[in-house]
């Protein structure tokens, strides 16, 4: 009989495998345009929009920072009930606002939005550097998150650099 941890490692891999199938079949689908790459075509429907939402908030922090801080934290960890919850409101209207410009004028990117509203080359520079400086260690949290979590289910067989 096979270890827990194996079984494990087994379901990961084929729910990881199952997952990258997917994406490659809707990539065929997809134009080769910056639009086809960045947004799909602009084609997403509602249960992909859900998901996609979802795969946002409910990130390495969701589950390892946030309990953590509770952890330590007690009760002041509270507040994160409320950002998540109110955080995420103005989106309701200015999502649909900035989805109707992208779509109008072609935006993908959050400079391009931006710029189109205030020209200006410096502003977009600075824009795509403040996307970078965010995002960048923000993939790089869930990465290591996913490490962790896989090195802890499977007993430290897997160690997190590779998980």
């Amino acid at each position: 009989m096979m270890e827990r941890w194996i079984w494990i490692t087994l379901i990961i891999a084929a729910y990881l495998g199952i997952t990258l199938t997917i994406g490659l079949l809707a990539g065929r689908r997809s134009t080769h345009t910056v639009d086809g790459y960045v947004a799909a075509d602009r084609g997403f429907g509602l249960l992909v929009m859900y998901f996609v939402t979802g795969a946002m908030v409910f990130s390495a922090f969701a589950f390892l920072g946030g309990p953590g801080w509770a952890y330590s934290r007690g009760a002041a960890a509270f507040y994160i009930l409320a950002y998540g919850a109110l955080g995420m409101a103005p989106f309701y209207w200015i999502g649909p606002r900035a989805a109707g410009l992208g779509r109008q004028f072609g935006y993908v990117t959050q400079a391009q939005l931006v710029v189109g509203r205030f020209p200006s080359n410096h502003l977009s520079v600075l824009m795509a550097l403040l996307s970078l400086i965010a995002f960048i260690p923000y993939i790089t949290l869930q990465m290591e998150g996913a490490g962790i979590v896989i090195e802890a289910v499977t007993d430290g067989n897997v160690p997190m650099w590779l998980g």
